[in-house]
C-alpha cells in the first residue's frame, strides 16, 4: 500500500453498447487502461454508466464484461478501493458488484476526503433534474421499488433488448441536436459554452453554500471539461470511453485530467 499513492476516477465506458463500433474492443482498452495504473492505485472510483445497461434480478445479472469485472475483482483483492457509482443507465445494482468483486456501491452524490482535500463526486444526471420535468420525473421512475419490481417480472429476453434499443436511439438523437444553443453531447462544436453547462454552474452556485469542498467531479455529459473556481477550487467533467478514453487523477498534491492513448 506504501506505493499506491494516487486516486482515479472515470466514467461513462457504456460498456456493452451498440453504439460502440467495437464494444469488445471498448471493453479491452478499459481494462488495459486498469492494468496500467493497478500498481500505484489505491482508489479508483467509476462515476457512473459504466454499463449502458444493468438491472440485477435476485439470482441473474447481464451477460458480459467479463474482461473488465475479472480486472476490477483483481485490483480489489491487491488491495484497491473500487468503487461504483449509479448512473442513469446503471442505476439498477443491488450487491453482486459487492459480493462478486468487492465494490462499494453509491446510489447518490457522495462528499469524500481524499488526502487532505474534499471531494464531491456524483454522475450528474440527479443535478440535471432541474432541467426539465421529463429528466425528474425519469430519475424518480428509475429508482421506484414498485417500478423496479414489476420491471424485474418481465423475462430479461425483453427487457434487456428493449434497454439496449432505447439507449441507442438516446445516443443517436443526441449526437444530431449537437447545434448552438442545444449542445447536450459537445465533442466538436465550437460554439459550446463552458460557462452554461448545467454542472458547471451547479457546482459554482454550490460551492458558494458549501466552502469546505474543494473538487466538484461528474460523469454523465461526455464533455471533457475543467474549469477552475473561485477560491482554487475546480469542476471537472470526467468525458466518456466513447470519444475521450479519459479519466482524473489525484495524488495528493495535484489534480489533473489525463487520457488512455491506445497503442
Amino acid at each position: 500500500m506504501e506505493q499506491r499513492t494516487k486516486v482515479f476516477f472515470t466514467s461513462d465506458a457504456h460498456l456493452g453498447s451498440a453504439y460502440h463500433k467495437d464494444p469488445r474492443a471498448v471493453e479491452q482498452r478499459l481494462v488495459r487502461w486498469l492494468q496500467t495504473i493497478q500498481s500505484e492505485a489505491r482508489a479508483v472510483y467509476f462515476l457512473g454508466d459504466m454499463f449502458d445497461y444493468w438491472f440485477e434480478y435476485r439470482a441473474v445479472v447481464p451477460r458480459g464484461y467479463v474482461r473488465f469485472l475479472g480486472q476490477v475483482a483483481m485490483m480489489h483483492d491487491q488491495g484497491v478501493e473500487i468503487h461504483f457509482f449509479a448512473g442513469n443507465h446503471d442505476v439498477w445494482f443491488r450487491d453482486y458488484l459487492e459480493e462478486e468483486v468487492g465494490a462499494i456501491i453509491h446510489h447518490h452524490a457522495e462528499v469524500v476526503e481524499l488526502m487532505g482535500k474534499t471531494f464531491r463526486l456524483a454522475h450528474g444526471d440527479e443535478e440535471y433534474c432541474v432541467q426539465k420535468f421529463s429528466n425528474k420525473f425519469l430519475y424518480k421512475l428509475f429508482r421506484n421499488r414498485i417500478a423496479q419490481v414489476l420491471y424485474a417480472a418481465v423475462h430479461p429476453r425483453w427487457t434487456v433488448g428493449f434497454a439496449l434499443s432505447c439507449s441507442l436511439r438516446s445516443r443517436k438523437r443526441g449526437m444530431a441536436r449537437r447545434t448552438l444553443g442545444n449542445i447536450p453531447h459537445a465533442y466538436d462544436n465550437d460554439y459550446f459554452n463552458v460557462e452554461q453547462e448545467l454542472l458547471v454552474r451547479f457546482a459554482k452556485k454550490h460551492s458558494v453554500e458549501h466552502p469546505e469542498i474543494d473538487y466538484y467531479l461528474f460523469g454523465h455529459r461526455h464533455l471533457l471539461i475543467d474549469l477552475a473556481l473561485k477560491g482554487g477550487k475546480r469542476v471537472i467533467v470526467l468525458g466518456d470511453w466513447l470519444q475521450y478514453n479519459s479519466f482524473a487523477v489525484w495524488d495528493g498534491e495535484h489534480l489533473y485530467i489525463d487520457q488512455f492513448e491506445v497503442e
